[in-house]
């Protein structure tokens, strides 16, 4: 009988500044030869902005459009507020290929401040 070796789970922490345009923006590039595997995403606006959309992808498009089947989410975040995706299990959250990042861009308008994104994700060989 061969035993099954488990990899251990490591949660790893990134906290992002976004930008201010409708622009792509990296929020998260891998280690080289790795994988993201996401648990989830907080964006939270500390400074009274208006409500805001945020999309959240994989890959290096442009927009959530150009690359449906890579899509994570799109975030409504009301003033003052916060929102989160959903909070994936173990090892079944949404998985990158290797060395591919995660994006994300302002829908419509980008905001005047601001606001935090706190990633909770995994890598994976």
């Amino acid at each position: 009988m061969t035993a099954v070796r488990r990899r251990p789970y490591k949660l790893l922490t990134r906290v992002v500044t976004s930008n201010l345009t409708t622009d792509r923006q990296t929020i998260l590039t891998p280690r080289k030869g790795y994988r993201t595997r996401l648990v989830r995403v907080r964006v939270v606006q500390d400074i009274a902005d208006g409500r805001h959309l945020w999309e959240l992808y994989f890959g290096a498009a442009g927009n959530i459009v150009t690359v449906a089947k890579k899509g994570i989410d799109i975030l409504a975040i009301p003033n003052l507020s916060s929102a989160t995706t959903r909070t994936f299990l173990q090892r079944e959250g949404p998985r990158g290929l290797r060395d591919e990042v995660l994006s994300g861009r302002w829908r419509a308008t980008g905001p005047t401040d601001a606001h935090k994104f706190f990633i909770e994700y995994e890598e994976e060989p």
